[in-house]
């Protein structure tokens, strides 16, 4: 089953809500990919890239991150790329989701002020 665009931008704030909620420093938060530039075909994800305080390393963070995923979405499917270099997030619903961690500096290169979510206080 392919989502429509009203379920990705559900799942999309619950995730969000959830990061930001949960003390995980997240600092930025932005969408990038097809499905937000608009540009999608019908099995596109969605990748929601950010930036943490502190800059830590994807292996150290994807860990803690994983479990709180998997812990407030159940009944998705939350795993670690093969790569390491991403977590994907499967929704019951069908769709897929891409969560990829970068540091300040790449995300700021890459996304500027074109966020959905930013930190106050930074």
């Amino acid at each position: 089953m392919t989502p429509n665009e009203d379920y990705y931008k559900s799942k999309w704030k619950s995730i969000v809500n959830v990061m930001k909620s949960q003390n995980l420093n997240v600092a930025k938060i932005a969408k990038a990919g097809s499905r937000a530039r608009q540009q999608h075909t019908s099995d596109s994800d969605l990748d929601l890239i950010f930036s943490v305080s502190g800059n830590p390393s994807k292996q150290s963070y994807y860990p803690e991150l994983e479990k709180v995923l998997r812990d407030n979405f159940p009944n998705d499917k939350v795993n670690l790329g093969t790569d390491k270099n991403v977590i994907h997030l499967y929704p019951s619903k069908g769709g897929k989701l891409d969560i990829v961690l970068l540091d300040s500096n790449e995300f700021n290169k890459e996304h500027g002020d074109n966020v959905e979510y930013r930190r106050e206080n930074l």
